[in-house]
Formats: structure tokens, C-alpha cells, sequence
């Protein structure tokens, strides 16, 4: 296992994201890895306190991946010095919800309608606009009566969501992902 040691920490802005990253780590980390999540709150938070918190639990033997979404405004520039063989730094290219729709089949199942994209969602110039019209359009259409919050369409998804899937159709998740398989080598 590198020098992970079966130690991961996962960083990120807020409960949406958590949930996300809950869901990576089930999929990608095997068994006996040992893989907590830490909300830190608004991007500028996560990346002021960031650094901090890494150099701790680097210390302690961790492997410390930071999740932000690279639309929001920020500056990154302390915790991109950090970056090195016990930090990855993961920008979820404009915002998270583009990795949610990379899944078009987890979308399709969670709204009852098509995503269209486009494919790769990195290039989705607001997916979290994209992604909660998409889920309101379900609801107004009748597809799906019981989700009707931001966070209901987040768990919906989830239910069916596959990050194998979802890295082909988009480049910061498959990047995010190949750093972590090599780590786990």
C-alpha cells in the first residue's frame, strides 16, 4: 500500500460534498483501508485550514485528499504548495454535481428522465444549475413526487450512482480516481 498505510482523509466544503465522497470511498478504497471524511465549511475555509489540518493528520500517517469545487471563488494557491506524495488536491472541475451527472444511467434512475449532457460534464458551464433544473424538471414533469430538495436530489442519485461509470464521462473525477488507485498500489 505506498506509504498510505491504509489511511485516507477525505476534506471538503459541505454535507452535499460528504455524501459524495462517501460514496467514492465505498466504491474505490478496499477492504482494511481506513477512510474518514472532515467538513470544513466554505471553500475558502477548507483551503485556510486545510493546510493545517493535512500537516496534522499527515503526520499521524494519513494520505489527506481535499475536494473543492474549482468554480467557487478562492485562494488555492496555499494548499496547491502543500501538494505532494501524502496530499491530492481534487478539484471537482466547476462544481461536484458535474460528477453526479457523469452517471447519465444514476440520474436516469434517480429522475425517472434522460440526462443529455454534455459529455465529458466538465465542460457544463454551471452543473449545479444543470443538475437541480434537471431534478425540478422530474419533479414539475410528475417522474418523481417525493424529492423535492437539494439534498434529496444528492441522496437519490447516490442510491445508484457508480464512479466507474461516472470517470469516463468526466476528466477531474477520473483524475481524482487514477490518484487514488496509485496510491493503493
Amino acid at each position: 500500500m505506498h506509504d498510505a498505510k491504509g489511511k485516507f482523509a477525505f476534506l471538503c466544503e459541505g454535507s452535499n460534498d460528504v455524501l459524495v465522497v462517501k460514496s467514492i470511498i465505498r466504491q474505490l478504497m478496499p477492504d482494511g483501508v481506513f477512510a474518514m471524511t472532515k467538513q470544513l465549511g466554505g471553500v475558502n475555509r477548507l483551503l485556510k485550514e486545510a493546510v493545517g489540518v493535512a500537516r496534522k493528520l499527515i503526520a499521524k500517517g494519513y494520505v489527506v485528499v481535499v475536494v473543492y469545487d474549482e468554480a467557487d471563488e478562492k485562494d488555492d494557491k496555499a494548499i496547491e504548495e502543500l501538494e505532494g506524495p501524502s496530499l491530492i488536491v481534487a478539484p471537482a472541475k466547476r462544481k461536484i454535481e458535474a460528477w453526479l451527472l457523469a452517471d447519465g444511467d444514476a440520474v436516469y434512475r434517480a429522475s425517472g428522465l434522460t440526462f443529455r449532457g454534455p459529455f465529458p460534464t466538465d465542460l457544463i458551464e454551471d452543473p449545479k444549475y444543470a443538475f437541480l433544473h434537471h431534478f425540478h424538471r422530474a419533479v414539475r414533469e410528475g417522474k418523481r413526487s417525493y424529492i423535492f430538495r437539494e439534498r434529496d436530489f444528492f441522496k437519490a442519485t447516490l442510491l445508484y450512482w457508480d464512479v466507474g461509470r461516472a470517470r469516463q464521462h468526466n476528466e477531474s473525477l477520473d483524475k481524482l480516481c487514477k490518484k487514488i488507485d496509485a496510491l493503493k498500489r
